[in-house]
């Protein structure tokens, strides 16, 4: 009986204790809700600025006490965007109350230090106080055009332009240019078209027979050849045109509209102002082309290389434009059994491979600047051999054939002429 009148009564006691509880936290949650300041819920919009802050100050308070949850964080976000509208219209209307996330009236000050993550951006970038329209990242940005008023003009379109220029339009319409450009361009340049090369062309349009109003790439062109280029680099910049200025065609004012027309596809490639690159070399360097129609030449007319293979005509570190540090260096990219090293060298052809050849083409065998072996007794007049000076009166057609010169030359004997790496091969037997 004892332990069953124990055991009741430590139930009824558990019991008891539990609603004790229970009572006491909805009689402390009631006197919170009800002493609870206006800072603890939502800061509604009809609330004054200074009490607003207040409210925000107190939400913020109680994130950083851990009091954060969805709706805690629902009501700040709610409380700054409406606090932001309010002042953003009262700084429309005149009120200079910007940055007031800094409040700096008696009621506001430093409400907001325990909220210093909050950081307002700089005005200039997103200014608080009015919403001003920010360009677009596409909008138009002026050109560079001949004369002192480029700022004041404007693009008028590529519809415009074909208006007047409609073969030139047709013609550039199917180059890789017009491709970028209409399709897919890399910025707000290029997606005006025919004023991303020409400028502007506003003023253009007022008076076309003024040349000086437009940017044109034309042998009856008003704008200066570094202008034109000018154009053309600034989207053709580094890579190999790193070389361009100083350069040889640089320093001869030569323009990039003299070799490239990028109005046509008169090229496989390259916009060319010519059907090839070579075609396009030979405009002005009639010798070279001469050069190539001579018996021993390099296979340039027979489409094996082009001038751009051994030249960069855009610039380079050596006078001939040369895609090589030196001659022999660009040689060797073809002629790699040549390169070496070998335990006997060649003077001459270590110093320099024009000394026996000649680049572009020869009337003499393998582009040699002589025939042999006139050409080997330009150094070797007197030595070894029989003191006999062979000139071209000795060669079978003039008037004093030698034998010697009958099929055969220095190389029947010195076969290794540019350089021999057998012990015996000093002069070049073997």
């Amino acid at each position: 009986m004892r332990i069953w009148l124990q055991t009741v009564l430590h139930r009824w006691a558990g019991r008891v204790f539990l609603l004790t509880g229970l009572l006491a936290s909805v009689l402390v949650g009631i006197w919170v809700a009800a002493s609870a300041p206006a800072h603890q819920t939502a800061a509604p919009r009809s609330m004054t600025k200074d009490n607003r802050l207040v409210a925000i100050r107190g939400l913020i308070e109680g994130a950083h006490r851990g009091k954060l949850d969805s709706a805690t964080m629902q009501r700040i976000t709610a409380a700054i965007i409406n606090t932001h509208r309010d002042m953003t219209t009262e700084s429309t209307a005149g009120n200079n109350t910007s940055r007031w996330l800094y409040a700096a009236d008696s009621a506001g000050a430093g409400m907001l230090k325990t909220a210093r993550y909050i950081v307002v951006p700089d005005e200039n970038a997103f200014p608080l106080t009015a919403p001003a329209t920010k360009p677009h990242p596409t909008a138009v940005v002026q050109n560079t055009v001949p004369n002192a008023d480029a700022d004041m003009r404007s693009y008028v379109g590529q519809k415009t332009c074909q208006t007047c220029h409609q073969q030139e339009a047709g013609n550039w319409a199917h180059t890789i240019h017009a491709k970028i450009f209409g399709l897919h361009p890399r910025d707000a340049i290029q997606a005006q078209g025919c004023e991303a090369c020409h400028g502007p062309g506003s003023d253009h349009i007022k008076n076309p027979a003024d040349l000086t109003t437009i940017i044109s790439f034309s042998s009856k062109s008003k704008t200066p050849i570094a202008q034109q280029n000018g154009q053309c680099l600034s989207c053709h910049q580094g890579g190999q045109r790193i070389f361009w200025h100083g350069s040889v065609h640089d320093s001869n004012k030569l323009g990039c509209s003299d070799c490239h027309n990028p109005m046509a596809n008169f090229g496989s490639h390259g916009l060319t102002a010519r059907e090839s690159v070579n075609e396009t070399c030979f405009q002005c360097h009639k010798d070279q082309r001469a050069k190539f129609g001579e018996r021993s030449h390099m296979p340039l007319l027979e489409g094996k290389i082009t001038c751009a293979d051994c030249h960069n005509p855009h610039g380079s570190t050596t006078a001939p434009l040369l895609k090589a540090d030196s001659v022999n260096e660009l040689c060797f990219t073809c002629h790699a059994d040549k390169r070496g090293p070998f335990l006997f060298e060649h003077a001459p052809v270590r110093e320099n491979c024009l000394n026996c050849h000649t680049p572009h083409g020869s009337n003499f065998e393998a582009l040699l600047t002589a025939p042999r072996p006139l050409l080997c007794q330009q150094c070797h007049s007197q030595d070894g051999h029989p003191a006999q000076l062979m000139t071209a009166g000795n060669l079978p057609r003039g008037p004093m054939p030698d034998p010697r010169l009958l099929s055969t030359s220095c190389q029947t004997c010195h076969v290794n002429i540019h350089g021999s790496n057998d012990p015996s091969g000093a002069r070049f037997e073997r």
